[in-house]
């Protein structure tokens, strides 16, 4: 495999240029990084000759970038910039009353947030950091103290209790039907008269993950659905699109029960499928639990609007 150039170029020597690019002087960026000017202009050389391109313009003892050089100094400030929050981030204490959740884009939006905004009237002084991932695997294994994750009920590393059960069904908004002239009651449509339906359909975000073709092969399998008009990168994508009234999704009666409950969107059909799946709160097998962490564990676990 062929080598990438930052692999073979020193880092020290792109520090020294970013130092040298600000400052625009070699001089100066020796005072500040505590070495020699000669040892400054030397590593600019190297590297200018392994990159095999100018990055300063030399008059004299003024200096001036490149073109190139102005690129690579831009680049470098955002990139020493970006690490330096990092590690500011990772370094600093965790403040007591401070609880981390992770969840996937999906259930934080339709779901946690309107539970997070009742948990912080009720407990003003606690801060949550949420953290969300549409990739399956990498939500099962983030930081943070408690996550929502989709399962069956066991996972290796945390301890699941039960939140929302999977409950699949196409979903369409009212407005949808009228323009495309359904006479017939949303829910009683069946599944060849849905696949007549525009339909949208979302990517998978992982393995167990259920799409609306999932649904037709489990509901009517003699029925070859037409290909979705569009697929969206994310299951938020796909409400929003349904929302607008542009066709048909598969809804999570859970996840989307507020729009559901409002008739902003209608079930068409009482083919419902169930994958054993569901979102539990999943709390750290082999860690302890905090005491502001528990707090949010069970105000969820207790939410009324469960």
């Amino acid at each position: 495999m062929k080598r990438r150039l930052i692999d073979l170029v020193s880092l020290d020597a792109l520090r020294v240029f970013e130092c040298a690019a600000r400052l625009m002087s070699f001089s100066a960026a020796a005072s500040e990084l505590s070495v020699t000017q000669a040892a400054v202009s030397r590593r600019i050389k190297q590297l200018e000759g392994m990159l095999g391109i100018a990055l300063f313009h030399r008059n004299g003892r003024r200096l001036s970038l490149t073109i190139k050089g102005e690129r690579l100094f831009l680049r470098m400030q955002a990139s020493l910039e970006y690490l330096g929050v990092e590690l500011d981030d990772l370094t600093m204490p965790a403040a007591t009353n401070t609880v981390s959740i992770a969840a996937t884009a999906a259930v934080s939006h339709l779901w946690l947030s309107a539970r997070l905004r009742r948990f912080n009237d009720r407990y003003p002084e606690v801060s949550v950091r949420l953290t969300t991932t549409d990739n399956l695997s990498e939500l099962a294994r983030a930081e943070s103290k408690l996550a929502i994750i989709y399962s069956r009920g066991y996972h290796p590393n945390w301890s699941l209790t039960p939140l929302l059960s999977e409950e699949l069904v196409p979903v369409v908004a009212p407005g949808f039907l009228t323009s495309a002239g359904c006479e017939t009651e949303p829910a009683d449509l069946p599944p060849h008269d849905v696949s007549l339906l525009d339909l949208y359909d979302y990517s998978r975000s992982g393995v167990h993950s259920v799409t609306l073709r999932d649904w037709f092969a489990h509901n009517a399998p003699n029925v070859v659905p037409p290909s979705p008009k569009v697929i969206t990168p994310t299951y938020m994508m796909a409400v929003d699109t349904a929302l607008r009234g542009d066709g048909v999704i598969l809804g999570s009666r859970a996840l989307i029960k507020p729009h559901l409950d409002s008739g902003a969107l209608v079930e068409l059909t009482r083919n419902v499928m169930t994958t054993g799946f569901g979102y539990f709160l999943g709390l750290p097998r082999h860690a302890p639990l905090g005491e502001v962490e528990r707090t949010l564990a069970d105000f969820l676990l207790t939410d009324p609007a469960i």
